[in-house]
């Protein structure tokens, strides 16, 4: 299931996690967690807070510095100076920071996490990009203000992708094919990241690369390739270890990627 020569599997406190290679060699405190008994990251569960509190004593966080925004698939990316209460992150789907002691997450099951860091401004963010998030490129509006407000550089940001749908299982109808047709004809490559699938029901399906559009986008600003690390992990084929809606529907928990300078 992993890339072995780009991340780490731990299993720590109850908690069983994922991280990046290049994150720790640099000293950054970040995850990516896995189903286990008990955890469960969503929001309105009790579950919430003892999974939260056992990741944080697993990689030595102080629970109290966890910033959660409330996510809803918007293009909104805030800039956070200090703790934030949940109730103040309403429709944000990405933070960036970098003060130090401060635990930005966001949550999945299915969309992609997305975590930069820039050792050189010393400025991290974390990212739920879905597939609204990805055709509104809010991925790249958060590595441009990155840059606009921390004096970051695209060529020095570090990009780490979790474990989201691929497009192997990301199916859509014709609706969705057509937007991103519209919306990423500038690139000159839909070939490259929408597929015709299978008719079912008389009806033509079609599998959208999610991934692979912001990938280009990144590297379009100034990303380089080689600085963005992809765990290359389908939540769908490793449903027996990674939330999944698109598998387990309204019954899906959700997991959590957490960074921290």
């Amino acid at each position: 299931m992993f890339k072995e020569e780009e991340v780490v599997y731990v299993e720590k406190n109850g908690i069983s996690y994922m991280q990046f290679k290049r994150l720790l060699k640099y000293g950054i405190k970040h995850a990516y967690t896995f189903k286990g008994d008990g955890i469960d990251f969503s929001f309105n569960q009790d579950k919430n807070k003892t999974s939260y509190e056992a990741l944080c004593n697993a990689l030595e966080i102080d629970f109290n510095n966890v910033v959660q925004p409330v996510q809803t698939h918007t293009d909104i990316v805030k800039c956070i100076d200090k703790i934030e209460s949940t109730e103040s992150l309403q429709d944000v789907d990405g933070l960036i920071t970098n003060k130090k002691n401060i635990a930005l997450t966001t949550k999945n099951a299915d969309c992609i996490l997305f975590l930069f860091y820039d050792p050189v401004k010393k400025v991290i963010a974390n990212v739920h990009s879905g597939w609204r998030g990805t055709f509104q490129k809010i991925a790249e509006k958060a590595v441009i203000k990155m840059i606009n407000y921390y004096g970051c550089k695209a060529e020095d940001i570090l990009c780490f992708i979790c474990p989201s749908i691929r497009k192997c299982h990301f199916e859509v109808e014709t609706d969705v094919k057509e937007l991103c047709e519209e919306i990423f004809k500038f690139t000159n490559r839909t070939e490259e990241f929408i597929e015709v699938g299978e008719i079912i029901d008389g009806e033509q399906k079609y599998n959208i690369d999610t991934v692979l559009i912001n990938k280009i986008l990144l590297t379009e600003i100034g990303i380089k390739e080689k600085n963005i690390i992809d765990c290359n992990i389908c939540s769908v084929c490793n449903k027996d270890k990674v939330e999944s809606v698109r598998v387990d529907g309204s019954n899906a928990g959700r997991a959590t990627a957490i960074i921290m300078l």
